[in-house]
């Protein structure tokens, strides 16, 4: 099958330093190394291809957002490559890239115009966004009025708007109603069909093993197993016992 992504030797570390303004000049000069380093990915190499789900498991803090966030483009490895090829759509934080003080409507057309897509308020995409969401009047209201499950529906909407070659789930499906966690599957399986690689983030070992054929465990920054679901699964049931 096509590869979608491969990703190589990717390490991440954040610097901690004693003030704002010493952090900032370290981007231009080189100055005395920062106060702590602390190092959250580590060397972390893998690949995925088209039309395969594969989970990414781990406890909090193993280094699974960061991944996904250096994959998404929304911040850069410290070191190691990455290589997509095609289009990536990603579901990460609840509401990360949403203004508060905008509509449900008017947060879509800013994330799909940043997505690289030309919108506007009379386009059939955002016409499809609402529609898919399902929280009617409540397209048009502010989004710090919204429940996490509405915030959810709506950011699903968008990141599924146009089939991307690449869509990341990062617990996305864990907030809501049944009724939509269905119709989002529905909406997975029929772009994975169509050549989608999925990259699905849970803490739900069940969701894990019924939606992937395989599965990754990162532990402290490491990606210590790339196996089976019922393999890595078992594997990191019995290291938290």
């Amino acid at each position: 099958m096509n590869e979608v992504l491969k990703v190589k030797d990717i390490s991440k570390v954040f610097y901690n330093y004693k003030s704002e303004f010493k952090r900032v000049l370290s981007w231009f000069i080189s100055i005395k190394k920062p106060e702590k380093n602390i190092t959250v990915l580590k060397g972390v190499s893998f690949n995925l291809s088209a039309g395969e789900m594969v989970g990414l498991l781990g406890v909090n803090g193993a280094g699974k957002t960061t991944l996904l966030k250096i994959i998404s483009g929304i911040t850069n490895q410290t070191s190691g490559e990455f290589f997509l090829n095609g289009s990536v759509s990603s579901i990460l934080e609840l509401g990360i890239g949403f203004h508060p003080e905008l509509s449900g409507k008017q947060n879509a057309i800013n994330m799909m115009r940043l997505m690289g897509y030309q919108t506007f308020h009379g386009d059939q995409s955002i016409e499809d966004i609402e529609q898919f969401a399902s929280i009617g009047e409540h397209f048009d209201m502010p989004v710090r009025s919204y429940s996490s499950g509405m915030q959810v529906r709506v950011a699903f909407a968008i990141a599924i708007a146009f089939r991307p070659d690449l869509l990341i789930i990062d617990e996305a499906l864990s907030v809501g109603d049944e009724f939509f966690r269905s119709k989002c599957i529905k909406k997975i399986k029929e772009f994975q069909n169509k050549g989608t690689a999925i990259l699905f983030v849970s803490h739900d070992t069940g969701a894990v093993k019924s939606f992937c054929s395989r599965a990754i465990l990162l532990e402290g920054g490491l990606l210590v197993k790339d196996a089976s679901p019922d393999e890595v699964i078992n594997y990191y049931v019995r290291n938290q016992i």
